[in-house]
């Protein structure tokens, strides 16, 4: 694998934590010394990996070229497959990994969780390195002087975010000065809200969360404070409170060794190679 290209279309990645956990991946292969040519559909700014090109930026006949002759003879798509597409799969093994819950797949299935790869799926180890250049609410963040306490959602349900935003608001009314300091974040269950718990996680910040099969595979027993039903006000306050507190601290430094023991870089990369070796094997 070490001296073959492999080439990476990133389509469906959008946000900045789902760019990072592909930018991860991506630095953690080339460290050993597999060979990326790396494009992302539209711009490249939440990308990390070194010489990343946009596809959209190539002319008509750059990407024909690289469809129909490019050296590649393995690509990676992330998320949607473009029209094109097909054109790459006469000529080329290739690997699909998406977080959608039942996605079309255009290659070898690869989920990020085990949780969801319950249908013969290869599970590709995900990894949370806090290299994002991205943040949440401001430059200052991570300033313990910050003079206001900040709630982060990772929520799909525009509804719970409603009623978890009043909640916080009517604990904000208090005097607890350590509250005011405070920097919490609340998230489902949904994949691209668990990447974000992670990163969140991993740079210090105590999450609420749905206590469901993807927080617990990924933020691990005791890495977080367990969010009560929807509807319950008094129950979210304590809730909210907790993971400002002492507590919230406790649990976020968990599930950062969880992360750190479960999810390393090299594990992560070696994983993938493993899966690429065995692609490559396959004959056309």
């Amino acid at each position: 694998m070490k001296s073959s290209n492999c080439i990476w279309y990133v389509s469906g990645f959008k946000q900045p934590w789902e760019a990072d956990v592909i930018s991860n991946l991506a630095e953690a292969l080339r460290n050993r010394g597999v060979s990326l040519r790396v494009y992302v559909k539209g711009g490249t700014a939440h990308m990390r990996v070194e010489e990343v090109l946009s596809w959209n930026s190539l002319t008509f006949f750059e990407r024909m070229k690289e469809v129909l002759f490019g050296g590649g003879k393995l690509w990676h798509l992330w998320g949607d497959a473009p029209i094109w597409w097909s054109l790459v799969r006469l000529r080329a093994r290739t690997v699909h990994t998406s977080l959608s819950a039942k996605p079309s797949w255009r290659g070898h299935p690869t989920r990020l969780f085990k949780e969801q790869a319950q249908h013969g799926e290869n599970r590709i180890l995900p990894t949370f390195e806090p290299k994002a250049a991205w943040t949440d609410f401001s430059d200052s963040w991570l300033n313990d002087e910050l003079d206001h306490a900040v709630l982060i959602p990772a929520l799909d349900n525009a509804g719970a975010y409603k009623e978890i935003l009043a909640s916080w608001a009517s604990i904000a009314e208090t005097d607890d000065e350590s509250f005011h300091h405070s920097k919490v974040l609340v998230a489902d269950g949904a994949p691209s809200n668990v990447l974000h718990a992670a990163f969140m996680t991993m740079r210090g910040v105590p999450v609420v969360a749905w206590d469901v099969p993807l927080i617990r595979e990924v933020l691990g027993p005791g890495g977080y404070v367990v969010a009560p039903p929807q509807g319950d006000r008094s129950e979210w306050k304590k809730a909210l409170l907790a993971a400002a507190s002492d507590v919230g601290r406790s649990n976020s430094a968990a599930a950062r060794r969880f992360l750190n023991e479960n999810f390393a870089s090299a594990n992560a990369a070696e994983s993938l190679e493993s899966l690429y070796e065995s692609v490559s094997r396959e004959e056309l």
